[in-house]
């Protein structure tokens, strides 16, 4: 095979790793925020890509008397002994960052790797006046020198100290991670016997490029997983964040709107609220509205239904008798306050979904559907799906549990006064489903009595 068709079949495998090197370099760094030894590799593989370089215009100017590459051989041959020595240098420096995550390493090995790549510049800076490592013969071609072998001598201690490495924090990480670093040793090594054994083809450029390139993809490989356990981490503690100002919300809604006495009167409406929402979803009502979001946003909404009881007088809320007109105008503003004071509580840190149905359950659980309910007097479908099951859910815990003002009546004669009022306080479609869960719904009212134990 011709010179001339080596060179270019060298150029070839020389343009191809630049351009995986640049590709490495130009992701690596696209990341805000990358670790340390991230750095390093990517400033390996930036050295790389004058490596390759190097040898192009080693190649391009091998075997030619112009002026220009009279200069550019032993320039380029020069600077493609430097850079390889260099790649080594910030390669293994990346190994040793690497590996610092798990145990502190002694210095002697980076000491080790500085002192070898000083010896072996100080022999390349020799090789263009004793021909050392290579020479440049009268007729401007490249030659490898009298002690080459050294060259690959001194290259073979630093791929030992990195076999060293691999082999002492083998256990430590994964083995795809042991396969990217032992790949910087086999594959570069495996191509520098192939070369020396066919004299003329250039596959430094390309064992490296392999190697990185699996390194790489093992280095993306943990930087998703990385970032998929941070994901689940932030929804774990945003989970928390959640119920701990979901429960915060309960229970001051139950201090507001029983200050002297124990009660589980919101824990029912929410269990409520969500079995009318499941019974309408199973049986295609509303499925337009109602879905899984829905049934669980409603869950954990319904809760904060009567928050606004809190600019209501305590006399008023445990007054023992039915309310004058002028307490009932009072007790009714309840509705907008609870609405305005969720909105503001829950702007942080909430979806968007979940605050407009707390709003509308706190100011609209009121409204009837024949319009005649309170603030604003809404009528029928007017009035969003989520108030009108609190609404419902509400005021059959009012029926069916003690109150100051009020005897309890039977479950029987609560769900009589709910189908009487289907049409008229109540969606009549909703009743509907209601009275078909009568059970369930007397099920959870005793397992959450206010004289239960909870756990």
């Amino acid at each position: 095979m011709s010179r001339e068709v080596l060179n270019a079949i060298n150029v070839c495998l020389d343009v191809y790793s630049i351009f995986i090197s640049l590709i490495i370099v130009i992701s690596i760094f696209s990341i805000k925020k990358i670790e340390n030894s991230a750095k390093w590799f990517a400033i390996t593989n930036l050295i790389a890509v004058f490596y390759g370089f190097s040898d192009i215009f080693k190649r391009i100017s091998d075997g030619t008397d112009l002026a220009w590459k009279l200069f550019t051989l032993p320039a380029s041959s020069f600077l493609y002994y430097c850079l390889g020595s260099l790649l080594f240098l910030f390669y293994i420096r990346y190994v040793i960052e690497y590996y610092s995550q798990f145990e502190k390493l002694s210095k002697i090995w980076w000491y080790f790797c500085v002192g070898t790549i000083i010896v072996y510049n100080i022999f390349t800076i020799l090789s263009p006046f004793t021909g050392f490592f290579f020479r440049i013969d009268e007729n401007n071609i490249y030659h490898r020198g009298k002690f080459f072998a050294l060259c690959i001598g001194i290259e073979l201690l630093l791929y030992l100290e990195v076999l060293l490495l691999v082999i002492k924090f083998h256990r430590k990480i994964s083995n795809a991670e042991n396969i990217g670093f032992a790949s910087f040793i086999f594959c570069p090594f495996i191509c520098q016997i192939i070369q020396i054994a066919n004299y003329g083809i250039s596959l430094n450029s390309l064992g490296l490029t392999i190697s990185f390139f699996i390194i790489y993809i093992n280095m993306n490989t943990q930087l998703k997983n990385r970032l998929q356990n941070t994901e689940s981490q932030l929804n774990v503690l945003d989970n928390k964040k959640t119920n701990l100002l979901n429960n915060t919300i309960i229970n001051l809604s139950e201090l507001i709107e029983h200050k002297d006495t124990v009660s589980k009167h919101t824990k029912r409406i929410t269990k409520y609220a969500r079995l009318i929402a499941k019974t309408c979803k199973k049986n295609g009502l509303y499925d337009n509205i109602i879905d899984k979001n829905f049934i669980e946003i409603i869950s954990k909404t319904a809760a904060f239904h009567d928050i606004g009881n809190v600019v209501v007088p305590h006399p008023i809320i445990t007054k023992p008798m039915k309310v004058t007109p002028e307490e009932y105008e009072i007790i009714k503003n309840h509705a907008e306050v609870g609405s305005n004071m969720v909105n503001d509580v829950l702007a942080v840190g909430f979806e968007r979904e979940f605050i407009e149905m707390a709003c509308d359950i706190c100011k609209y659980h009121h409204e009837r559907w024949d319009g005649k309910g309170y603030p604003q007097k809404l009528k029928g479908k007017e009035i969003p799906l989520s108030a009108r099951i609190v609404a419902l859910a509400d005021v059959f815990d009012a029926l069916v549990t003690p109150r100051c003002y009020k005897n309890t009546v039977s479950f029987e004669e609560a769900f009589h006064i709910i189908d009487n009022e289907s049409g008229k306080q109540f969606d009549p479609e909703l009743v509907m489903e209601f009275l078909k869960i009568k059970n369930k719904l007397i099920e959870i009212t005793d397992t959450y009595s206010d004289s239960s134990i909870e756990d």
